[in-house]
């Protein structure tokens, strides 16, 4: 309903006629394609499982629009998302991301991915990511351990060096032009959650066969 209200008013007030910014219909938007998908993917699961879920990937639509906005990524909402992880894992035994975030491999892949991204942010002297970013890294790496993390931020770099180089030719932007790397991260952890881990699965199994393929000869 607000985003057809948004529609049928032109964008504006229906009293004052000021314009409404476009960041609130794409918000009630994408919230609904989150509650309608992953309740088509998550709900066979269970009820908590599919609320589980929407809970978290709707906090990571709001860790989106605010870097989007203002570039930074609040702490109190990645904590939360920790909070949640770890809650119901220890309530319902089950292993969300894949492995169990209090497992060695994931403890370990957090703290390289955070290393490495606080390591380009300290010699970018903060100009070429930010702090978040780094704890943001880190974060995914807890959640889904090592390689599944790596395999989002992938996508979230190639997708800003899409949206940086189209910036560039179209003449609205420049290499010193500041994109929200975690709006990237966030956006791409939530199609990886609900698309992506079919094609994750696949590609880790081409390059087990490439190595056993290596090792044989």
């Amino acid at each position: 309903m607000p985003v057809f209200s948004f529609l049928i008013l032109l964008g504006r007030c229906r009293y004052c006629r000021s314009k409404i910014s476009w960041s609130y219909p794409l918000i009630e938007f994408f919230s609904g394609i989150i509650a309608l998908t992953s309740f088509l993917f998550f709900s066979p699961a269970g009820l908590a499982y599919w609320l589980f879920w929407f809970f978290v990937l709707e906090l990571f639509l709001i860790l989106a629009f605010i870097d989007l906005k203002y570039f930074i990524l609040p702490d109190s909402i990645m904590v939360l998302i920790l909070a949640a992880f770890v809650g119901y894992e220890i309530i319902s035994g089950q292993n969300i991301g894949g492995s169990s975030i209090f497992s060695f491999d994931n403890l370990v892949g957090a703290g390289l991915l955070f290393l490495i991204f606080l390591l380009v942010w300290s010699l970018s002297s903060g100009k070429g990511i930010g702090l978040g970013d780094a704890k943001l890294a880190g974060l995914l790496g807890l959640i889904f351990g090592f390689w599944k993390a790596v395999f989002i931020l992938y996508l979230a770099i190639a997708a800003g060096a899409i949206v940086g180089l189209a910036l560039i030719f179209s003449g609205k932007g420049g290499l010193k032009t500041k994109l929200p790397l975690g709006a990237f991260v966030s956006f791409a952890l939530i199609l990886f959650v609900l698309f992506g881990q079919v094609s994750f699965e696949r590609t880790a199994d081409f390059f087990k066969y490439l190595l056993f393929k290596i090792n044989l000869f």
